[in-house]
């Protein structure tokens, strides 16, 4: 008899806290507004990369351009929309890297 008592109250105290959280009683914050993303991620296998807030990166594996490259695109809030904003052709700065500045090392072998 004292163990279904107990048992009621443990299951009954749960039962509060869980409509507490459910409901929510003491959230005043705003709902967070998301720019609506218009990408389409089954590009031919591209990817879609988070850089900052409002900026994406799509990789672009050269499906259709022939060229592989990083395409950034910026939200603009005030025509709702992504906007180009650069493009890096990743695949140059890997096969050429002294052209671009960025120090090469080499090994005993040569390589």
């Amino acid at each position: 008899m004292k163990n279904d008592l107990f048992l009621k109250v443990i299951l009954s105290g749960i039962l509060i806290c869980l409509m507490v959280i459910a409901f929510n009683l003491n959230s005043n914050e705003e709902p967070q507004i998301l720019p609506p993303a218009n990408v389409d991620v089954n590009n031919q296998g591209g990817k879609v990369v988070q850089i900052a807030p409002n900026r994406i990166g799509v990789i672009d594996t050269g499906f259709a351009s022939g060229w592989e490259q990083l395409v950034i695109f910026e939200y603009n809030p005030d025509t709702k929309e992504f906007e180009v904003v650069d493009s890096l052709p990743y695949e140059d700065y890997f096969n050429h890297p002294k052209e671009h500045g960025i120090p090469v090392r080499d090994d005993k072998y040569g390589n």
